[in-house]
């Protein structure tokens, strides 16, 4: 999902207690062994709360972690569940035309060379 079980612009970040986790497992209807998946804002990370499994799979065009390279999750659920955070490189000057095209703010292409959110990006 984007956000969350119960809103889809909601951020979920890593920080939320373990209460709000278990809340959104049950909006979801998650038990002991099953893992809700998500992303909107960007940043991997991965929790494990009474046998569920939390994790934001980061993100494939726009990181928000610092890192510029496309970011997916890799779950695997064969011996017990294991969760690896994959980074790749791409090019991402081919795809600056592209957003430029949009008409998406220069913020958003600099987000894209630097990994890190455009609000950070405009102060810095």
């Amino acid at each position: 999902m984007h956000g969350t079980p119960t809103l889809d612009t909601l951020y979920w970040t890593q920080d939320r207690s373990d209460e709000f986790c278990i809340k959104m497992a049950a909006g979801a209807g998650l038990k002991t062994g099953d893992m809700i998946a998500f992303g909107y804002t960007h940043k991997p990370w991965h929790r494990e709360i009474e046998g569920m499994h939390f994790g934001n799979t980061g993100s494939v065009g726009r990181p928000t972690d610092g890192k510029s390279h496309a970011g997916y999750v890799r779950v695997e659920f064969a011996n017990g569940v294991v969760v690896e955070h994959v980074r790749v490189p791409y090019d991402v000057e081919s795809t600056v035309p592209g957003v430029r095209a949009a008409g998406l703010p220069d913020d958003f292409v600099e987000c894209l060379r630097s990994g890190v959110a455009p609000a950070a990006t405009s102060s810095a």
